[in-house]
């Protein structure tokens, strides 16, 4: 843009003030909203991308196909005969690596020792399904020949100093028993986008897991196929095992962070379905942003025609006064981008603290999608207001020198129809979607359907543990059970006096309460005495021929927190004082459970709330609670847009009506009056959007609540709200514009 222009686009901004500065500050809404909401969607469908060729790489998952099974019928827990049978099958097609979590392992140095690690025993396999980073030793050293380790650059500084630790030893212990492992390579962290957090890996075969106390017999499974998709090979196992009440699942990378909650897996998860509804809300935003920056256009431009006609008058193409609107156009979007960008770097902090992501690194590190992103979003919005000026543009000088001034009035009553509708919609449907989020994400029946809580044993509960389990249930329907015992299953430290067995004493309903699995005998009974007891498979082994007082043999209880498998012997309590409280509640509006449950054992010397047995779902819950926060950020964003919209359209209809308002100032007309004329003018508007809309936002939103098994409903307050906010706005406007006007000269707006 030339400086002579520039200098008379500045003078005509000046002029209408408040026409340019709502314009301006739309759009930087809406580029922050839009580039935010960007940058959370890149980030979160970024995850497990990393690795080469990402959806050649998958995990296995086991389902249960069995129609009584109640729970979480997934598992990525695969026997090793059924790996064996795979590895048959495919070959050299397939490349296939078992992967273990341990938990609980001590790691051993020469500088110090670290508790209750979590690393991954791996097939030496792993380095052709993964893609590792090497930035020091040989990752092809990691064989099956000898104990050989490789670690994230993370964990290399975390047990030696430095990342260049190849070559370094590190002994790793697990109750009592040892193996001392050498580090062949020192890899790159995995990116944050990673569904699990993989530090250290050590080539672990059977003998060297059973040493570790783990069961070597059940593990995760990763795999990667070289010859074709994953698709022809999950169609090879459907048949394999067609019929049968175990199946096997093949799982691409990539669709694991959106893909249902496992047992036994220790993976991040996310909601791509929320995802979706942000970016529906984000569209939206942008199409408010983009109405009211053409509405307010139409206001300016009836000011322009008489520099329109002189520029045409004196020579000027309408292809040249074409270019001057897209050079201020231009110039408008460039500061609105700049703006917007300034907003997300002063609240990066807060986004930071919501989300869980840096915008400003975000940004700044050359995304190329986010750029492509940036530049649509900038041409569509810089474009989107030329459409208006093609008549400004096209027109004959004495057309633009007339008294009549070109003027839009069914576009404006689109608009106005428009944006009402899409404002009163999108604040409906924000409410009830942060009410669904909160009350239930669950589209499966039986998927996670229930979650551990705990607590320690309230010291002031009076009734016994079976009319408090009663009370609890009777009192709200989403408790499950409740049980009590001396410790948590997956934390067990305690031991038999001399011996080197753990003991964990339990009230007779904990066997049901935690699935265990009887493989020989019984479980207690009701009247049975403390001197009885029940123990793992492993403590029978232990025992040998002294099983005086056992009565039942039972399946690791370990094996399901991915722990070492411990000799524990279970007894009844007698008259011992229970330590720990475990209630098991659902998943089903669980927020208002567990705020019920604290509320019932609070009191004045007990302040700490209850805590959740799965510390990912806990994660899980606080996501859910980031993207509500979000979702509620996005919906006042709405409602700030919604009240800039009407603000054009209240400004618009008064110079619409101008005329008219100086007729009846003349005749005596006052602030009251006046407002009245507005405030009727938007009520046709307002009563079109209600009866498009309303109905349309009832269908549309039933339909997205029919996805979910557990699902909110519409109540009365909801249209009401938005209805009641929309028509608080009309009203404040119209008064402010007609005190504006009941204070000015409208005389000269008759002439002509």
């Amino acid at each position: 843009m030339q400086p002579l222009y520039l200098r008379l686009f500045f003078r005509i901004i000046s002029r209408n003030r408040e026409a340019y500065i709502l314009k301006v500050i739309t759009l930087a809404v809406a580029f922050a909203s839009s580039l935010l909401i960007s940058l959370f969607v890149l980030n979160e469908f970024g995850y497990d991308r990393y690795h080469r060729e990402a959806n050649s790489v998958f995990r296995i998952l086991q389902r249960n196909e069995t129609e009584t099974f109640s729970g979480n019928r997934t598992s990525n827990g695969i026997p090793e005969a059924v790996l064996v049978k795979l590895k048959s099958q495919f070959g050299d097609s397939v490349t296939f690596s078992s992967v273990k979590i341990l938990n609980g392992i001590q790691v051993r140095t020469g500088k110090s020792n670290w508790r209750d690690q979590k690393i991954h025993a791996v097939d030496p396999s792993i380095v052709d399904v993964f893609s590792f980073d090497i930035v020091d030793g040989v990752v092809n050293e990691f064989t099956s020949n000898k104990p050989t380790a490789i670690l994230s650059a993370t964990a290399a500084a975390r047990f030696f100093g430095t990342s260049l630790a190849a070559g370094e030893t590190l002994q790793i212990s697990s109750l009592g028993n040892t193996i001392e492992y050498s580090v062949t390579a020192v890899f790159a962290d995995f990116p944050k986008t990673s569904h699990e957090q993989f530090d250290v890996f050590i080539n672990a075969d059977t003998s060297a897991v059973r040493a570790l106390n783990f069961d070597p017999k059940v593990n995760g499974v990763y795999g990667r196929v070289f010859q074709r998709e994953i698709s022809h090979y999950q169609n090879v196992i459907a048949n394999l095992f067609n019929g049968q009440t175990l199946t096997y699942i093949l799982q691409p990378l990539p669709e694991i962070y959106f893909g249902p909650r496992v047992l036994g897996e220790d993976a991040r998860h996310g909601d791509a379905y929320s995802i979706y509804m942000l970016i529906c809300i984000t569209v939206l935003i942008l199409f408010l942003a983009l109405t009211s920056f053409m509405n307010l256009t139409t206001l300016t431009l009836p000011h322009r025609s008489k520099e329109l006609a002189i520029k045409k008058m004196a020579g000027t193409s309408q292809f040249d006064l074409f270019k001057i609107f897209a050079g201020e156009s231009i110039l408008i979007v460039a500061i609105a981008l700049a703006l917007g960008l300034l907003l997300l770097v002063l609240a990066s902090k807060w986004i930071a603290a919501i989300l869980s992501i840096d915008p400003v690194t975000l940004l700044f590190n050359g995304d190329g999608r986010l750029v492509a992103i940036l530049i649509v979003l900038s041409l569509v919005l810089a474009a989107a207001p030329l459409v208006m000026t093609s008549r400004f543009t096209s027109a004959s000088p004495i057309r633009l020198l007339s008294s009549d001034s070109i003027a839009f009035p069914r576009f404006k009553r689109m608009i106005g129809f428009l944006q009402l509708g899409v404002s009163l919609f999108l604040i409906v449907s924000s409410v009830i979607m942060r009410r669904q989020i909160t009350y239930s994400l669950v589209k499966e029946p039986g998927q996670n359907h229930d979650q551990i809580v705990y607590l320690n044993y309230p010291d002031h509960l009076s009734v016994s543990l079976n009319g408090l389990r009663e009370a609890l249930r009777m009192n709200s329907a989403n408790v499950v059970d409740v049980i009590a015992t001396s410790q948590l299953p997956d934390r067990i430290n305690s031991k038999e006096l001399n011996t080197d067995f753990y003991l964990l004493r339990v009230d007779p309903e904990f066997k049901n309460f935690f699935d265990l699995e009887m493989t020989h005998g019984n479980w207690f009974k009701a009247n049975d005495g403390d001197s009885i007891f029940v123990v793992s498979e492993k403590a029978k082994h232990q025992l040998g021929s002294d099983t005086t007082n056992l009565i039942g043999t039972f399946r690791d209880l370990a094996g399901q927190f991915n722990l070492p498998e411990r000799p524990l012997k279970i007894s009844m309590f007698g008259n011992i004082k229970y330590n720990f409280l475990c209630i098991r509640v659902l998943e089903v509006d669980i927020r208002r459970t567990v705020a019920y449950l604290n509320r019932y054992f609070s009191t004045a010397s007990r302040s700490e709330p209850l805590r959740f047995f799965n510390k990912r779902f806990e994660e899980w819950l606080s996501y859910q609670d980031r993207l509500n926060k979000l979702s509620e950020t996005m919906a006042v964003i709405s409602a700030i847009l919604a009240c800039c919209a009407i603000y054009g359209l209240c400004v618009g209809l008064v110079r619409e009506k101008l005329k008219q308002i100086a007729i009846h100032k003349l005749f005596g007309a006052g602030t009251r009056s006046i407002t009245t004329l507005l405030i009727k003018e938007f009520a046709s508007q307002m009563g079109m959007a209600i009866l498009f809309f309303g109905p349309l936002s009832y269908i549309v939103i039933q339909e997205i609540l029919r996805n979910f098994v557990y699902r909110t409903h519409f109540v009365w307050l909801d249209p009401l709200l938005p209805l009641v906010y929309c028509g608080t706005v009309i009203v404040v406007l119209c008064g402010l514009q007609a005190a504006t006007l009941n204070r000015g000269d409208l005389v000269a707006s008759l002439k002509g």
